[in-house]
């Protein structure tokens, strides 16, 4: 699958940088972590502590029609990164073992009131998806298949790095709006002091 990935990413950033004469558009700028932790549109990220429980995210944000490398379907979860493959691995394996119990929360604002988004996750077997009852995920984390292209596109996704990303949650988001998610964990982990994650918010990838 990472291999597959790579040549996802590959080919997205080809497709941006373009062939031919001087002309054609750069490859997109990797985002510095200030600008990152500033981007108000899907997909973005946010450095997040995971020790300690309570509040680790509440932004505002918009999410327009994804292109067709990606399904509108929008994954919450986290991602780690590294220089290899077993680097970026090593920083999720506990919470890959013990899970990350969270509350999550995620409500469209461009109507009348508040409205909440239903929550899906995978199923224990992990072959299929499962419409959350409450708000409460992470006794187990999947990984996660965020569209690469939508990630370069956006500046958070370098080919000389390494990553593993794990899904919290996902929700089908039907149209272009305006969102407010907020997450919340449920529990102390000092096992997770001085983890360098981020929480990702970005749309699924699309099958071929």
């Amino acid at each position: 699958m990472r291999a597959v990935r790579a040549v996802v990413a590959s080919a997205a950033l080809a497709l941006l940088v373009g062939c031919g004469s001087g002309s054609s558009p750069e490859a997109p700028k990797l985002l510095t972590r200030a600008e990152a932790d500033a981007r108000t549109v899907v997909p973005f990220t946010r450095g997040v502590r995971l020790d300690k429980a309570g509040r680790i995210v509440d932004v505002t944000f918009d999410a327009a029609e994804p292109d067709r490398s990606a399904t509108p379907t929008l994954i919450i979860g986290l991602r780690s990164e590294g220089k290899e493959p077993a680097e970026a691995h090593a920083v999720t394996a506990a919470i890959e073992r013990d899970g990350l119990r969270a509350r999550v929360v995620l409500e469209r604002l461009d109507t009348p009131s508040p409205e909440p988004i239903p929550l899906w996750k995978v199923s224990d077997d992990g072959r299929s998806q499962v419409k959350l009852a409450t708000d409460i995920v992470g006794e187990r984390l999947w990984g996660a298949d965020v569209a690469v292209g939508t990630l370069a596109e956006a500046g958070l996704y370098s080919q000389q790095l390494s990553y593993r990303e794990l899904q919290w949650a996902s929700a089908g988001l039907g149209e272009r709006g305006r969102y407010r998610l907020r997450i919340d964990l449920l529990e102390d982990r000092p096992d997770l002091e001085g983890l360098q994650i981020d929480v990702m918010v970005g749309y699924e990838q699309r099958g071929k």
